[in-house]
């Protein structure tokens, strides 16, 4: 009997210390990407980074590196990037700039802006993936980075009819990195130059999700918010819009994912702290969490 308990906490304790300790619920949604090395789920939550494989939900780092994190995204196989506040059991100071990921999440390491800047969007260009764009809410600027989040060039922008801290949702042409959609509390606006100059495209309504689906095409899956309202796809980045018949009520759909190696599997990630996953481009749905608890399903 002995042994068998040794034994047990032995397990559990090399769970804890991978990091792999078992979860059934998550606090916040911050970001929603789908691994690019396997089929799994990463959640980006206001305690570290949460994945989800085969029904299972793991936290994934130690207690340490269990970040407020903000604005995460994947970049390639390899490097996962974020921005947000330190963990309680962290020596880093707060804010944390912009981090770098290296082994899928397990640990962050800030590489720019560290203490001065908090993004809450870093949006990666779909082609160029050196190119990203960050939206700084606490001192509401726009960043630029040419070279995959090492450094960064303020933008100075006009047109906006609010600041740019408030931007709901961002996301960039693939072919033309400097074309910008942003969904804004005014409704959707573009820019042609890097986000310089912005103008209103559409007042009636605008996106608090927005994610190009390829890096070959225009096309861009967006939930839209106003006069119309609901998940909708344009094949002409924001030119034109086809409803896809999914509509959240009381709620609104704030990060969409896309499996990087199949376009018909997408997760949507809500206000409320709700998942949905279409694995048919939204012809059905199961739902995952429900106010950040798991569904039952």
């Amino acid at each position: 009997m002995g042994k068998r308990i040794c034994c047990l906490l032995f397990v559990i304790f090399t769970l804890a210390a991978c990091g792999k300790a078992e979860i059934d619920s998550f606090t916040h949604i911050h970001g929603l990407e789908y691994s690019h090395h396997d089929e799994s789920l990463f959640v980006a939550t206001h305690y570290g980074l949460v994945n989800i494989a085969d029904g299972g939900w793991t936290h994934v780092g130690g207690a340490s590196e269990q970040h407020d994190l903000m604005g995460f995204s994947i970049i390639d196989e390899e490097v996962m990037i974020s921005s947000g506040h330190p963990s309680h059991d962290s020596k880093l100071a707060d804010p944390l700039g912009v981090m770098l990921s290296k082994d899928h999440g397990e640990t962050w390491e800030p590489i720019a802006l560290y203490e001065e800047v908090d993004f809450h969007i870093l949006h990666v260009n779909q082609s160029d993936r050196n190119i990203i764009y960050g939206i700084d809410a606490y001192h509401s600027k726009l960043y630029r980075s040419e070279n995959g989040g090492y450094d960064w060039n303020e933008v100075k922008t006009e047109g906006l009819q609010s600041p740019v801290g408030s931007i709901l949702s961002l996301t960039s042409h693939p072919q033309q990195p400097d074309l910008l959609l942003a969904g804004t509390e005014d409704g959707l606006f573009q820019s042609e130059n890097g986000g310089q100059l912005w103008e209103r495209t559409e007042s009636e309504f605008s996106a608090s999700a927005l994610k190009t689906i390829d890096a070959q095409s225009a096309d861009v899956l967006a939930y839209l918010i106003g006069e119309q309202e609901g998940l909708f796809v344009s094949v002409d980045f924001g030119e034109t819009w086809l409803s896809l018949n999914f509509k959240l009520q009381g709620d609104y759909v704030t990060y969409i994912a896309i499996d990087a190696d199949n376009d018909q599997r997408i997760a949507l990630g809500s206000y409320n702290q709700s998942i949905m996953e279409t694995n048919d481009f939204g012809k059905t749905w199961r739902t995952i969490s429900e106010l950040g608890q798991k569904a039952n399903e």
